[in-house]
């Protein structure tokens, strides 16, 4: 079985990862991760971070990840992203990405306000390969998200009550190596989990 790294952020020293052999911890704890995010952003920024959505901007998200592919850290390399990226309604994205020139460092980027901030350094923790843990960003176009968020929208219609989703994630699965898009709708009468394959392809949505 695959031993999973854990990244901490250095700033907000956040968790990126969880248990390595129970997949339902895993995605409560992202989940978890996700939200606490979402609030220290909010509490520390003091407003929204964009007027339109991201999660249905297809414009906007081809533009972040054209700027991010041509940073020139990246322009011309291989990109690899450390287990997962986060979209946020608010026009923010978020993941760890590998130094292709140090492949031992890590660090956090951040789209905010329709542009890519300054990196910030990632420590790592666990054990486990570091190649086990990242995987190309050529595995996933951007421009997916706003697939998914269509997809979700239309389930939605028929759950009593169900919040506007404000954010999706393609994730690893530390205790597997899978990879795959996750979107989570909550409702009067309870929530629910959408997972979908690399290419935005329902695999399933379920009530929790």
């Amino acid at each position: 079985m695959k031993k999973n790294l854990f990244a901490i952020l250095a700033i907000s020293a956040l968790v990126f990862t969880s248990c390595k052999d129970d997949k339902k911890a895993t995605e409560t704890n992202t989940e978890n991760v996700e939200a606490k995010s979402d609030n220290e952003t909010e509490s520390n920024s003091g407003e929204a971070t964009s007027t339109s959505n991201l999660l249905a901007d297809v414009t906007l998200l081809n533009k972040a990840e054209k700027e991010l592919k041509e940073l020139p850290k990246f322009k011309g390399k291989e990109i690899k992203v450390f287990q997962q990226v986060y979209f946020y309604g608010d026009g923010r994205i978020k993941l760890a990405i590998q130094d292709p020139t140090k492949p031992e460092n890590i660090d956090d980027y951040l789209f905010q306000n329709g542009k890519w901030q300054e990196p910030q350094p990632v420590q790592i923790s666990g054990g486990g390969s570091m190649d086990d843990n990242v995987f190309p960003l050529s595995d996933i176009k951007f421009e997916t998200v706003a697939n998914i968020n269509k997809q979700v929208e239309a389930k939605s219609k028929d759950i009593e009550g169900a919040q506007p989703l404000g954010a999706l994630y393609y994730a690893m699965n530390p205790a597997t190596g899978e990879l795959r898009w996750m979107a989570s709708v909550q409702g009067t009468r309870g929530n629910y989990t959408g997972m979908f394959n690399s290419d935005g392809s329902l695999k399933s949505f379920d009530q929790n």
